[in-house]
């Protein structure tokens, strides 16, 4: 009986670990980072954004219009640009599954896309750097938990659109690999073409479904 319940004692103790997420990023000084943003007209578009943070929110605003040589919408993004080459910038979560937002869009903006590391895929565009996944804040208005599968990320996608070329689960070639996963060093928020006004509230970008013993 005495075995019974260590046995069960130590299921539930892994199956804790395994429910548990890693805090990858937040505004509340729990895992604080240094975020820039950056806009097309750098590539010669007119998109506008800005990032601020506010009441423990960070809140990426601004307005996607057409590059005017590309007749098509451009980008706005934020992202971490933390500079720490000898120091680990972000948890290991190679033993998790998916990341998840905790966001709020006041509109229905289809544009939305979230990126990690800084990979680039073989033969890739020449300014697509990075894992990124399409992503749809929910509800206008309302708080909402995005959870993005790891296996829906991609590197190899179009530098002018966004949109995934292959994905990851046409050819693990273009899957996050353990490298970004151990320290992805980067991540960001883009709205990217897809033309419209963007007002994204982001409290938390956390790791989920990790099973690893390591997880606290």
């Amino acid at each position: 009986m005495a075995r019974f319940v260590v046995v069960a004692i130590a299921l539930a103790a892994r199956g804790a670990a395994a429910a548990a997420d890693i805090l990858l990023a937040s505004f509340d000084g729990k895992a604080s980072h240094q975020w820039k943003q950056m806009n097309d007209p750098v590539m010669g578009g007119k998109s506008t954004g800005t990032f601020s943070v506010a009441n423990n929110v960070g809140i990426f605003d601004g307005e996607v219009v057409d590059v005017p040589f590309l007749k098509a919408p451009g980008f706005i993004k934020t992202s971490v640009v933390d500079m720490k080459p000898f120091t680990r910038i972000f948890p290991d979560i190679s033993a998790c599954k998916s990341i998840k937002l905790e966001v709020k869009s006041d509109s229905d903006y289809k544009g939305y896309r979230f990126s990690i590391g800084n990979a680039h895929a073989p033969g890739g565009k020449f300014f697509a750097y990075g894992y990124k996944s399409n992503f749809n804040a929910g509800a206008p208005g309302q708080w909402t938990t995005v959870t993005l599968p790891l296996s829906g990320f991609t590197d190899y996608w179009d530098d002018a659109t966004g949109e995934a070329i292959k994905t990851c689960q046409e050819n693990k070639i273009y899957c996050p690999d353990v490298k970004t996963l151990q320290d992805m060093r980067t991540m960001g928020f883009w709205a990217e073409g897809v033309a419209g006004k963007v007002h994204l509230e982001i409290k938390s970008v956390m790791a989920t479904d990790c099973t690893s013993d390591m997880v606290v």
